[in-house]
């Protein structure tokens, strides 16, 4: 499919800066050029959220609820779905900027059970990013930060606990990331953010900031 604007999708586990830098990309893009943010499956992941831990908001999270494969499927959906949309919204925009793209289901989910001819199929109608980011880190970092900012999982979790989630969400990036797009740019989460926005301006603008 044409488009007049460049798409831009940044991935990264919870706790790699991923939704710092796109926050700074926008900041940065919008000084001279149109720039539209997009959030995939955050209209589902809130249904999840209300579904699973409605009165339980400190102790339930809907990812141990809801079953990631019927998770992985709703976000596949709702990805598709904002280009049809926001079509109109993106075609005014000289970039587009998607907070997650769909390697975090790969990397948050099961693989899809049910239909997954029709979800391959629904995925394939996503066009391909321009440049895709990825904002990669060691588990004991993005552990770190998710502490400090008394993050959900870090409350509900113990420590070990969280370490082991977030070393297997890692694990599964290193997957979804290297083995399916070996053409991701990868920036180093441990960076400061003004690092991490001018390694990625290079690439997205072809100049640094």
């Amino acid at each position: 499919m044409e488009r007049g604007y460049r798409l831009i999708a940044v991935e990264g586990v919870d706790g790699s800066g991923k939704s710092t830098l796109v926050e700074n990309l926008r900041e940065h893009l919008s000084r001279n050029f149109r720039t539209e943010i997009a959030r995939p499956a955050r209209a589902m992941t809130a249904a999840f959220r209300e579904l699973a831990e409605k009165g339980r908001p400190e102790s339930v999270l809907y990812q141990d609820r809801i079953p990631p494969d019927f998770r992985h499927s709703a976000y596949l959906l709702e990805t598709a779905v904002h280009f049809r949309y926001r079509r109109e919204q993106f075609e005014h925009a000289d970039f587009v900027l998607f907070d997650r793209w769909l390697q975090t289901w790969q990397a948050y989910c099961d693989e899809v059970v049910e239909h997954r001819d029709w979800m391959s199929r629904i995925a394939a109608t996503t066009p391909e990013p321009d440049v895709l980011l990825w904002v990669r880190i060691d588990p004991e970092t993005a552990c770190r930060r998710l502490v400090e900012r008394q993050d959900r999982w870090a409350r509900i979790y113990s420590p070990a606990q969280l370490h082991d989630k977030i070393a297997r969400l890692c694990d599964r990036y290193e997957k979804a990331m290297l083995d399916t797009r070996p053409g991701a740019v990868v920036l180093d989460g441990t960076r400061s953010p003004g690092e991490l926005l001018a390694g990625a301006l290079d690439r997205v603008t072809g100049k640094a900031a």
